[in-house]
This record gives C-alpha cells, structure tokens and sequence, in this order.
C-alpha cells in the first residue's frame, strides 16, 4: 500500500483570523503559534492574517494619550521572563511551547500513562469535562494507539516523528484536526518516538472494553 506524504497543514482560513485576532482559546492559540514557528506556509498565512488586523485598527478613530500613559502601564506590569531561545533548545523546540514549559523537549518530566505513551500537561486538566486542554503525547516507534473517538475537537501538532491513519502520513509540522464524529486508531511509524501537541476537548472516547476500564485510572 502506497501511503500519501503530502503535507496536511489542515487548518481553516478562519482559525487563522481567529487567531491573529486574539479570538482562539489559549490551547488552540498555543498550537497555532507552534505551528506558524515550524511551517514557513502556516507562519506566511498568519503574518497576512496579522497585516490585515493591523490595518484595521489603524482605520479606528483614536483618542490622543496622556504622556504618562505607558509609563504608568509598564510601571504596573509584573516583571516577566523572556522566552527562551528557539536557537539554544534541543529537539528544535518552537519557541511558545519552551516559554510554556520553561524548558526544551529534551527535559520534559513524562508520566507514563501505558506502556509506550507518556503525557505532560501544559495548560488545563485533562480530567476535566469540559474546557480546551493543552498537553504533550509522546508514543513509541512502532506501536499502534488504541481506537478512539472524541467528546468534541481533537488538534494534534507533530513535533517530532510521524504516524499514519489509514492512507495518510502525519509528519512534522503537520496538525491533523478531527471532530466528535470521528473514529480512529493512529499507527505510530518505526524508526523514532512520536511527540506531539495536542488540544482535546473533553476526555476520549475509547471504543474497546480494556482502554474504557483504564481511561479513569490514566486520565486521558
């Protein structure tokens, strides 16, 4: 079977304005940051986005600022700490994602959820029924993940590595977005761990007996 290796950069044009209008949840704003940083096509789509956005807050009508304005501003703002660079990191970590964790790809504390899949929450709880969570997936070369639906959107950012559906070859830089509607049963590609970004929105829904029995003890 000849499988597809074309690029899936499956994101709307209208995720894209929500973003660089600052309309996305925090999660799906991470991810679109990442991406824009290891995707020279998403990252040109979003500065067209952002171009278009400025242009329009120039076209609103203004009121003049005291002087003391900024000053006053900056003076009452919590001291923050610069992003890491981008340049300095192992595993080409983008640049949002270390400034969220703190650290590189390489020093991350995984939890072991089974044997092969590991997690490390970034925003949110994945316990939780509702609400964007945000966290990082790390799966073993070779293994296939268990068949699965979703309690609502599922954004998966590539990191590193890759895994196939069906046909279909999800690699670095690649989000691959599926909905409530979807079932599916990723297959992990030999040769490297696969770690990626992913936004859930609600705990999964696993479609054989033994993944159910588990998922309130591992929490995914």
């Amino acid at each position: 079977m000849m499988l597809s290796v074309d690029k899936k950069i499956d994101i709307s044009e209208d995720a894209i304005t929500e973003y660089a209008t600052g309309n996305l949840s925090p999660a799906k704003h991470a991810i679109v940051a990442c991406q824009s940083e290891i995707c020279e096509e998403v990252s040109s789509r979003v500065a067209f986005q952002e171009q278009i956005a400025a242009s329009m807050i120039e076209q609103v009508h203004t009121k003049a600022l005291s002087p003391l304005f900024m000053g006053n501003v900056l003076a009452n703002l919590p001291p923050q700490e610069a992003a890491p660079n981008i340049v300095n990191l192992k595993n080409n970590t983008p640049g949002t994602l270390s400034h969220l964790l703190g650290c590189g790809l390489d020093k991350i504390k995984w939890k072991s959820l089974i044997p092969g899949v590991a997690v490390h929450d970034v925003l949110g709880d994945r316990n939780n029924k509702a609400g964007d969570r945000l966290y990082l997936l790390k799966a073993k070369g070779g293994m296939q993940m268990p068949n699965h639906g979703h309690n609502g959107e599922e954004w998966t950012l590539i990191l590193k590595g890759s895994y196939n559906i069906g046909d279909k070859v999800f690699a670095r830089g690649d989000l691959h977005i599926e909905d409530e509607d979807e079932i599916h049963s990723p297959h992990i590609n030999e040769g490297e761990d696969c770690i990626c970004l992913v936004m859930t929105q609600g705990p999964l829904k696993m479609q054989s007996l033994i993944p159910r029995l588990l998922q309130p003890l591992i929490g995914i």
